[in-house]
């Protein structure tokens, strides 16, 4: 569920950045700033973020262009990866297949990206051009595509195992039943739904109730009523973070307070200020957002210099790290790769293939990427919400989902 909007640091910046993504338009950013006479003679880095920047989930991804941007401002302020600054091309899909194509077309085409930074709800429809042309993907930790496309590279724990970490961390706090409502606009939101069948039984649980739900819809009072019938004592919502909140205290006002779940970046910090959120458990591919350490602090300081409204947004959740570690992972790969004064998407890819068993500084469970095949990253981290605040649980360490409960 990813959604993404461009934000500069100065208002103006922030009218035009708006402006453009609201036309479909593309921008370029990351190489701005420079002092005259400073170009060098290596070529710019330039990659593509593919976004689903407007629609109906953009509660929830509303920052990850900014964090993008963020990350290869504090690149490029430090003088780019080797030598090489980074320039960032958006394209906004807007939510629609036929333009999320060309889209890609393009930034291969005529923008020549030797990367693709994916946040797109779309990806699927692209995913098979972008491998004939070889272009590495990185994201896609909340998609079929991340662990199904050999090209993309997916920052932590991949979409195989989302669910099945999901019920891992609900059967250790003793939930036996489950309710599920997904959002109707995109088609990936109902996956959950059925694979929830055959997972939630093999640990003893089971889906008592489903339905889809629409993003405009005025309450949820109906479903909530039909998930309280059924004896639900957990809830997920597979939907953007406001309309999650938003089922919540429908139910709430139903006398209804089921423990929510969550397995993905829809988690963002205004849950806290809802109280039927408290009590909730969510699994997460990278550590937690609200965690402060030496691992996240380079992403706190790159935001906080160059994108401040993206720790201060009501939506500031986990897609903010998942987007960050999808930077770092390029970073990683950048400067493995032996690059040449002009860098190529090979190169991307062989330094790709040299990291083993990488934590991406800490972000995630260490994970390595073999040639030719799809990833498979089957650990998580594991939070949740007590007294109005968010903590982490499992001791803060990862937890690693057994096969038996991927996704095939």
């Amino acid at each position: 569920m990813r959604v993404a909007a461009m934000r500069n640091g100065l208002l103006g910046g922030r009218i035009l950045c708006a402006m453009a993504l609201a036309a479909g338009l593309t921008l370029v950013s990351g190489a701005m700033g420079q002092p005259a006479g400073a170009a060098s003679s290596k070529a710019p880095m330039v990659i593509g973020d593919l976004c689903s920047c407007t629609g109906p989930e953009a509660s929830t991804i509303s920052q990850t262009t900014d964090v993008v941007n963020a990350w290869a401002s504090s690149v490029n302020a430090k003088g780019g990866i080797g030598g090489h600054k980074v320039q960032i091309v958006v394209k906004d899909d807007g939510y629609n297949p036929t333009t999320s194509l060309a889209d890609a077309q393009a930034l291969v085409q005529q923008n020549h990206v030797i990367a693709i930074f994916d946040n797109s709800d779309e990806d699927t429809v692209w995913a098979s051009y972008i491998k004939t042309q070889k272009v590495p993907v990185f994201g896609a930790t909340e998609a079929n595509a991340g662990y199904q496309n050999s090209d993309f590279f997916p920052p932590g724990g991949t979409f195989n195992y989302s669910d099945g970490a999901g019920a891992v961390a609900a059967h250790k706090a003793g939930i036996k039943t489950e309710a599920i409502l997904y959002c109707v606009e995109v088609a990936i939101c109902q996956q959950s739904s059925i694979e929830a069948q055959t997972i939630l039984p093999k640990l003893g649980m089971k889906l008592v109730f489903s339905a889809g739900i629409g993003f405009a819809a005025p309450n949820y009072s109906a479903q909530c009523l039909a998930a309280k019938q059924s004896g639900a004592q957990s809830m997920a919502v597979g939907d953007a973070s406001a309309i999650v909140t938003k089922v919540a205290q429908n139910c709430a006002t139903q006398g209804y307070s089921p423990i929510e779940l969550s397995a993905d970046g829809s988690v963002a910090i205004a849950w806290l200020g809802v109280p039927a959120m408290n009590g909730n458990i969510d699994v997460q591919g990278d550590i937690p957002w609200f965690v402060h350490n030496a691992a996240t602090k380079p992403m706190y300081d790159a935001l906080n210099k160059y994108a401040p409204g993206v720790t201060t947004g009501p939506n500031f959740g986990e897609v903010v790290v998942q987007s960050w570690a999808a930077s770092v992972l390029f970073e990683l790969a950048a400067n493995a790769g032996h690059l040449s004064a002009k860098p190529t998407s090979a190169q991307i890819l062989n330094g790709i293939y040299t990291l083993k068993n990488t934590t991406l500084d800490g972000l995630s469970a260490p994970i390595t990427f073999h040639k030719g095949q799809p990833a498979s990253n089957p650990c998580f981290y594991e939070m949740g919400i007590k007294n109005a605040k968010f903590v982490t649980l499992g001791g803060g360490k990862p937890f690693c989902v057994p096969k038996s409960l991927a996704v095939k």
